[in-house]
């Protein structure tokens, strides 16, 4: 998979969580965290995950991921994987 912009990722993960939390309103900051700020519950943490991996055609387990807190992290991470 070629390289994507941080941006990139920004922006597909503010569709994948916006499409999980529908009824989220206003901005998706890097800041924002998933569980306390965006209301992402375990079901969502994975559903996110599975579509991220399907999205970028990698593969991550989720114990990799399980100190990433913030859609920041997220991003930071998503980014050492593809790039």
């Amino acid at each position: 998979m070629p390289r994507v912009a941080p941006e990139q990722i920004q922006n597909d993960l503010e569709t994948i969580i916006r499409r999980l939390r529908p009824d989220l309103r206003g901005e998706i900051k890097s800041g924002d965290r998933l569980r306390d700020d965006l209301g992402l519950d375990s079901l969502h943490s994975m559903e996110l995950l599975s579509e991220v991996t399907e999205k970028y055609e990698i593969d991550v387990d989720a114990e990799q991921v399980q100190d990433v807190r913030t859609v920041g992290e997220v991003v930071t991470f998503l980014s050492g994987v593809i790039g």
